[in-house]
């Protein structure tokens, strides 16, 4: 049914600090690359697998065990942004997380989304698949919620009885009672439309981030009214056997993310569908001596979608110009990328315009 309001975005977090250089191979420096990381790094024979190299001259390949992202490379819609970061950045798993999910380096409760979704469309803005936590969706003027699958959030929200108070003489209690009104009408929503769900197709990808993938396709295909998914891939705090925990970790995200697009493509959704993954920080450019990495500056964002402009975005990292850290320096401020969403893909104002936008989509 066609509605004021049709784009979706799908926010991809790879918890722990996904390794850029392990993701994106730079053959453009490969002696160099090989020297800081005889035991992680990739294989020289890949090199020559033209059917993983992003057609820049053979200068740089997605990792093969990203081999189901490669279609959607040759389609032009998938979109690799390199170097990105913040500046002076923090090594702290939570609280780079934090400054990823709210654009902010004071403390604040509100999530970047709660600057851009208000506009953009009254009651549920977001549903939030696994994890507990809402993330760049937290904030006063952003309704969104969370729940394990929306089976299991329809059985539970069944519990849920909604309670008449005096708001006159509770504020707290009348404050619950607007949440628990707001979960009571997003479950109407989801038990009107999933109850005799419309089936989505085969769907290959069996991982936890395939099911949560499968979870946001159905309520996509099904017609719930949200804009936005966040779903999560944890795993990536690669200190030690990183080729094996990594490469095992981008196959199950290229499985599902394949499995997700050929999923919207089936049904019409595809060109209305941003797909834009991201990480609290990059790794160290050297290995360490458990065959891992530490935690580094600059990564890489992954964008897909039927509308997105694929190919390179950023600066190739630069293996010998590091900062004063020794980290991998950013080439793109992350509130670029999320500028983009909010100016290019939601048509909002954008909060972070004065860093400019990148014309992915």
């Amino acid at each position: 049914s066609p509605r004021q309001n049709p784009r979706k975005l799908v926010l991809v977090r790879l918890k722990g600090g996904n390794d850029a250089l392990h993701t994106l191979i730079p053959w453009y420096d490969y002696d160099y690359y090989k020297k800081l990381r005889p035991r992680i790094s990739m294989p020289d024979q890949v090199r020559n697998l033209e059917k993983y190299q992003l057609k820049n001259g053979g200068q740089q390949s997605l990792n093969p065990w990203l081999k189901d992202l490669m279609p959607w490379w040759d389609k032009g819609q998938l979109a690799c942004i390199q170097g990105v970061g913040y500046p002076n950045p923090i090594l702290s798993h939570f609280e780079s997380a934090d400054i990823w999910e709210t654009a902010s380096f004071s403390t604040t409760n509100r999530g970047w989304l709660s600057h851009v979704m208000p506009g953009y469309k009254r009651d549920l803005h977001g549903i939030v698949l696994g994890g507990e936590e809402l993330g760049a969706l937290s904030g006063k003027d952003c309704y969104a919620i969370c729940m394990k699958s929306p089976e299991v959030f329809l059985s539970q929200t069944n519990l849920v009885d909604p309670v008449q108070t005096n708001r006159r003489l509770n504020p707290a209690l009348s404050h619950l009672t607007n949440i628990q009104s707001q979960v009571v009408s997003a479950s109407n929503q989801l038990a009107s439309k999933m109850s005799r769900p419309r089936p989505i197709g085969p769907w290959r990808a069996r991982s936890e981030i395939g099911r949560q993938l499968e979870s946001v396709a159905k309520m996509i295909v099904n017609g719930i009214d949200a804009p936005v998914y966040l779903v999560e891939l944890d795993g990536f705090d690669t200190h030690a056997n990183q080729l094996r925990e990594q490469n095992h970790l981008l196959e199950y995200l290229g499985v599902a993310l394949n499995s997700f697009a050929e999923t919207m493509v089936r049904h019409g959704q595809w060109n209305n569908t941003l797909v834009l993954t991201y990480s609290e920080f990059g790794r160290r450019v050297e290995e360490n001596r458990a065959g891992g990495t530490d935690h580094g500056a600059a990564s890489l964002q992954l964008a897909m979608g039927g509308s997105v402009r694929g190919g390179l975005y950023g600066e190739k990292p630069n293996l010998r110009r590091l900062d004063n850290a020794g980290n991998l320096r950013m080439s793109v401020d992350f509130r670029q990328v999320y500028g983009t969403v909010a100016q290019r893909w939601f048509r909002q104002s954008n909060p972070w315009g004065q860093l400019g936008t990148l014309p992915f989509v």
